[in-house]
């Protein structure tokens, strides 16, 4: 018999991973909330520009080079013409005056080099004909077609001369500039056709729709209130696309109803491919409950989920999807908290993939008392105006960004920072451009 009894083998469950937090968290409130401003600047902190590649000269416009752009020879390589007129030797001018008026013949049919003492038509920007070096405005003739002069015209008068805007070596443009239309002709006149610079951002979207029970019970209601027809919610996606789209990024849009982890994950996993930022957005109210894109997102990398001492948007998610860390904006439920989250949080995001510097902040005075809360900052739907030449902001209906009325009517979003005692007239706020 034997004296001991062999022990019961006990499976225990092995301890959950904690989800992987992403390293140099801004510090908290005493409710535990991040300011806007640190929730803005650890965003950025964790993401890098886009990297830069050649590109076509005219597809460029809108991007920032990066690198200067010397000039590979003079600018303009050529003397031309720099208006309309008549070309001819300077040196044939020099007796105007002396004592009367000189007149020189317009040669229609001008051998090369050009006769001295006879002037050519020229147009602007063309080459000077052989044998001039100046041009004379289309005014100076006569009524018999001849041109009357009473001065001696100088030598390289009415031209652009060869070397005059650049010489070969120059800065033509320095980085960072953002390439414009003007811009890009003096580069294509210097002979070149390719820039170095930060692509659009491609941006994809995974837009969430209200899930089957809440589609089935807005419309039952809608339809007991006499609606013969109900449209498709996708109101806050529509209004991340555009605001997206008005950044000049390249935007994908995928949209599900799916309740599927499973399906959620291949979503997120197929969006991060190829993509330098993606953004979650959902029609789908669940009160306390995570969002799907949310609950997934710890099993894809670092993550960070916080609360920001702003309303609407208070609820921030934000994660590095493995293997490329590819950054995730989980963006609140609903147009109104979505883009005001947009606006502080994803454009500064955009800004920094692109490498551009962030945006001037523009500052308008308020028409009249605006109410804050005690400690969140709080925004307000605005209309501006230049009033005695000062930026003035008044409210857009009601100033309720979460009321897409009042969103439709404005042109600025005014951030009020929190506080006790109401914003007085004429303080300046600042505001964030919608248009």
């Amino acid at each position: 018999m034997a004296l001991f009894h062999k022990k019961k083998q006990v499976d225990v469950p092995e301890p959950e991973e904690e989800p992987l937090s992403l390293p140099g968290a801004p510090e908290t409130d005493m409710s535990g909330r991040r300011s806007i401003g640190d929730h803005r600047d650890y965003l950025c902190s964790l993401v890098q520009a886009v990297p830069p590649v050649a590109m076509d000269l005219p597809r460029a416009v809108g991007l920032a080079v990066c690198e200067d752009i010397h000039a590979p020879h003079d600018v303009p390589v050529v003397t031309t013409a720099s208006m309309d007129g008549y070309a001819l030797d300077s040196s044939s001018t020099r007796m105007a005056g002396r004592p009367g008026a000189l007149e020189v013949q317009v040669d229609r049919h001008p051998p090369t080099p050009v006769t001295p003492g006879t002037a050519v038509r020229v147009m602007a920007g063309s080459l000077l004909p052989e044998g001039t070096d100046c041009v004379l405005p289309l005014d100076l003739l006569d009524v018999d077609g001849d041109i009357v002069l009473f001065s001696p015209v100088k030598r390289w008068a009415g031209t652009c001369l060869a070397g005059s805007d650049y010489g070969t070596g120059e800065v033509l443009v320095r980085n960072g500039t953002i390439l414009h239309p003007g811009i890009i002709s003096m580069l294509a006149s210097a002979g070149i056709d390719e820039v170095f610079v930060r692509p659009r951002p491609k941006v994809t979207i995974i837009a969430v729709r209200a899930d089957e029970d809440q589609r089935a019970e807005i419309e039952r209601r809608a339809l007991a209130n006499g609606a013969q027809e109900i449209a498709s919610l996708d109101a806050t996606a529509a209004a991340i696309e555009s605001a997206t789209r008005a950044l000049d990024a390249d935007v994908t849009i995928t949209f599900t109803n799916t309740t599927s982890d499973t399906e959620i994950t291949r979503l997120v996993t197929n969006a991060a491919h190829g993509a330098d930022l993606v953004l979650a957005t959902s029609d789908r109210m669940a009160d306390g409950q995570q969002d799907l894109v949310s609950s997934i997102l710890p099993r894809m990398g670092g993550t960070d989920f916080a609360r920001i001492a702003m309303e609407p948007g208070a609820n921030q998610g934000f994660a590095l999807i493995d293997p490329s860390l590819v950054p995730l904006v989980v963006l609140p439920a609903g147009p109104g908290p979505a883009l005001m989250s947009f606006l502080a949080f994803v454009c500064p995001l955009l800004r920094k993939l692109s490498g551009l510097p962030q945006a001037d902040v523009i500052r308008a005075e308020t028409d009249r008392p605006i109410a804050r809360h005690p400690d969140s900052t709080t925004f307000v739907a605005a209309r501006l105006a230049r009033v005695g030449g000062r930026p003035v902001l008044s409210r857009a209906g009601m100033g309720d960004v979460t009321h897409t009325v009042d969103l439709a009517m404005a042109d600025a979003i005014a951030v009020v920072e929190a506080g006790d005692e109401p914003v007085p007239t004429g303080m300046p706020l600042m505001c964030w451009r919608l248009r």
